[in-house]
């Protein structure tokens, strides 16, 4: 442990200081060591009593848990010690901040995070920025560090970064009095990171840490950080949580969205947290699961067999122009019965060879008559393939998001004359034809294209989104791994963390999806919600 420590630190020091700092740390790593020996009574009970719930992993779990709780305990040991060592010099206890920086710095280096000194007020330096006009005297911890109490792993959204951290902090002693105190925000994704990459688990298994109060401290998937799992509503969960943060060590299981998880845990004695490994079996049936999938076979029922109506339509459309673009009141006579017939349509349009809009339906499109869309690649792939085809979603030239389906116009010679295409607001569909089905229920539609379009979302505003670009998901990162998901598999299940913006609250939801298609196009239909309510 000593041997890791910056010099920098070390220059700093009295001689006296440094004996004294020598032999307390000595004294209380032989400490450290002993009382993260386990007596050998405990091992053998643990080993007895959970030979069998062991047979779930096959990997050695206990040596597994034993090496992620090493890791966490190591890291934050270092911090501390170098924390005190800093507290302890004459600098700090006199608050000059360029003498203090170079061994802050030092410790930034070697664990990543917002290296602080925090003066009797509340502001405070950093690393970083100097002088951050920042102030902390707000701060939960702020009054217990001032009264000579050291912090061991606050969780904090830190305010000179904004990211996620865990705060150790130790206060700086001067004739009995604390004149400021030092601190390192340890940030979460790095750290967490650190852990990912010495476990190099299997995608089958999981990892998290737990602090007293069974919030998350640590998890690879970032989304779930600060969440209290017991708060999920899973009672199997509820259990698992109370029985992992009472105990020092031991087997558990919960289920949770759609799958029994097998747990073991240990304690990580520093400060009282748990260090967990997770082994994902079996599937369950959730509460609301079975209805779930009635929803989303539903959903998926009604919106092919409206699409397939219009389809049906507009072949019959085609046909009876016989290939070739018809007389002028012709097209707006069977434009017109078409839209009439066909509430979900919003226009209908014949366009040339050329990619000039011919005749529009209804009159509030004649504006676009004369207008040319070659530009466009639904024109394109039409030209190109000359075959039925329903559109990826695109923004209309009147202005909103839509999809086409579109016909070719075809003679008998082989001849291609143009297309008819019949523009679809799929916002507007979905949210009729789904609404009856999802009344008073918990469950949330929405669609998205294979690549990552939103074609309909109420529960975000997500409509017309792409979700791997648009700044609204740039922080979910839980629900851009369910779309990758989704993106990649006709048919599933995951789950992912949601944030209320109402509230600043989050939830864990589970989703499931199906795939509906026409002419080789794909929709996703996905049905989301809180597993347990």
């Amino acid at each position: 442990m000593l041997k890791g420590l910056p010099l920098s630190i070390w220059h700093l020091l009295p001689q006296k200081v440094l004996f004294i700092c020598m032999v307390s740390l000595l004294i209380g790593a032989c400490a450290s060591k002993q009382d993260m020996r386990e007596p050998e009574s405990d091992v053998q009970a643990y080993r007895s009593d959970h030979a069998e719930a062991l047979h779930y992993f096959d990997i050695d779990a206990r040596a597994v848990v034993g090496t992620g709780a090493t890791i966490i305990e190591r890291n934050l040991l270092h911090a501390l010690t170098s924390l005190r060592l800093i507290a302890a010099t004459p600098a700090t206890r006199s608050g000059i901040w360029p003498e203090i920086m170079p061994a802050l710095q030092q410790l930034s280096n070697v664990i990543p995070g917002a290296a602080l000194y925090i003066q009797p007020d509340g502001n405070y330096y950093s690393v970083e920025q100097g002088f951050t006009g920042l102030n902390l005297s707000d701060r939960p911890y702020f009054t217990p560090l001032f009264n000579d109490v050291e912090i061991h792993g606050a969780l904090i959204y830190s305010r000179s970064t904004g990211k996620k951290s865990l705060l150790m902090a130790v206060p700086s002693i001067e004739n009995g009095e604390v004149t400021g105190a030092v601190a390192l925000s340890i940030f979460l994704d790095d750290f967490q990171q650190l852990v990912s990459d010495a476990m190099q688990l299997e995608p089958e298994y999981l990892w998290y840490v737990l602090n007293e109060e069974g919030n998350t401290v640590l998890h690879p998937r970032a989304d779930f950080v600060f969440l209290n799992p017991a708060e999920q509503g899973s009672p199997s969960m509820i259990e698992a949580v109370e029985m992992i943060t009472s105990g020092d060590r031991g087997y558990t299981s919960y289920s949770f969205a759609g799958r029994n998880t097998h747990i073991l845990y240990q304690k990580i004695p520093l400060n009282n947290w748990r260090m967990v490994l997770g082994k994902i079996g079996e599937p369950t049936e959730e509460d609301f699961l079975p209805e779930a999938y009635e929803v989303l076979a539903d959903i998926k029922s009604i919106i092919h067999k409206k699409l397939k109506n219009m389809d049906n339509d507009l072949d019959k459309m085609i046909q009876s122009f016989q290939g070739k673009i018809p007389a002028r009141h012709i097209v707006r006579n069977s434009f017109q019965e078409f839209y009439k017939n066909n509430p979900y349509v919003v226009s209908c349009a014949l366009i040339d060879p050329s990619g000039t809009i011919v005749y529009a339906e209804p009159s509030d499109f004649h504006p676009s008559e004369g207008k040319n869309i070659s530009d466009q690649e639904n024109f394109f792939m039409m030209q190109k393939n000359r075959a039925p085809m329903l559109s990826s979603s695109f923004l209309a030239i009147e202005g909103f998001d839509a999809v086409s389906l579109q016909y070719p116009l075809i003679d008998s010679e082989g001849d291609f004359h143009g297309s008819v295409s019949i523009l679809i607001r799929p916002d507007i569909m979905v949210e009729e034809l789904v609404a009856p089905i999802i009344a008073e229920t918990l469950f949330e539609p929405w669609i998205m294209e294979p690549d990552g379009r939103i074609l309909f979302d109420k529960s975000y505003g997500g409509t017309g989104r792409m979700l791997y670009i648009d700044y609204l998901y740039e922080e979910m990162r839980t629900f851009r791994q369910l779309g990758d998901n989704i993106a990649s598999n006709k048919s599933g299940q995951g789950d992912y963390v949601h944030h209320k913006p109402e509230s600043d609250e989050s939830v864990v939801k589970l989703a499931i999806w199906d795939t509906m298609e026409l002419h080789n196009t794909q929709w996703r239909i996905i049905v989301s919600y809180p597993p347990y309510d």
